[in-house]
């Protein structure tokens, strides 16, 4: 007669628990999370180092007055706008940098076109209830703080801002994505001489859409103004906040 083999436990083979498939997914679910948290300090560290996400200038974007709206016949045109306002200066590494030009970009959405205005660097301010003008003001503050008394100076409300050397607009039309291959390329030592409230893509995305558009065929105007003086005696500029905005085809004549 055969005799049934007897069956014994091995000890060295785990038991299959009911848990192991939820501590699998909580052993994924913590290391995609690590992963996310290491990639976003590394991306931030990334535009900290280039002066890009500029925190100062972002706030200072909503520290901007209302536009006043159109008068003398004038209307709302009824195409989008987004404009950016540049501060042009001599080395944003330095302590306290210098304005050299002013310039703001009015790019039609509908239309994908653009217009530069090139405003003057004694524009008229009023600041913390004081009038002063741009240059002595940028070089006593900074950027950040100029920006909603400029803005508001020339009646054009900006979305974005732009700190640099008047190398910008060469290097607006060199710049390419995606994002990944900017940062891992020359480009970084352009971007390392920009401030900006923009991130590296949407710096690198800007470019692109003015290359579209082509940067050396952006038409510019000098902003419409006349002078006056200071009470200390310096001559300041005073832009005619109706016919700037319609210049940049803001404001229109009904046909």
């Amino acid at each position: 007669m055969f005799r049934e083999r007897e069956r014994f436990e091995r000890i060295d083979v785990p038991t299959p628990s009911a848990f192991r498939n939820m501590v699998s997914l909580i052993v994924i679910g913590v290391v995609a999370l690590v992963t996310i948290i290491v990639c976003a300090r590394c991306w931030h560290k990334a535009n900290q180092m280039n002066y890009l996400n500029n925190e100062a200038l972002y706030d200072a974007l909503y520290d901007q007055k209302d536009v006043s709206g159109p008068t003398g016949g004038r209307v709302w045109t009824d195409h989008d706008h987004s404009n950016v306002l540049f501060f042009i200066v001599d080395d944003i590494h330095a302590e306290t940098p210098q304005v050299k030009a002013a310039q703001i970009l009015v790019r039609d959405v509908d239309d994908n076109t653009a217009i530069i205005a090139n405003l003057p660097i004694n524009t008229k301010l009023v600041a913390n209830e004081s009038n002063t003008y741009l240059e002595r003001y940028f070089s006593e503050q900074g950027a950040a703080a100029c920006l909603a008394p400029f803005t508001d100076a020339a009646n054009v409300h900006v979305s974005h801002v732009i700190v640099a050397t008047e190398r910008i607009w060469s290097q607006l039309g060199t710049f390419e994505g995606p994002t990944l291959k900017a940062l891992l390329s020359k480009q970084t030592n352009d971007f390392a001489t920009i401030s900006s409230d923009f991130s590296t893509g949407e710096l690198v995305k800007f470019a692109e859409m003015l290359q579209e558009i082509g940067i050396e065929s952006i038409p510019q105007i000098d902003a419409p103004c006349y002078t006056e003086n200071l009470e200390d005696g310096t001559e300041v500029a005073i832009i005619d906040r109706q016919e700037l905005p319609t210049q940049l085809k803001i404001f229109a004549y009904p046909e």
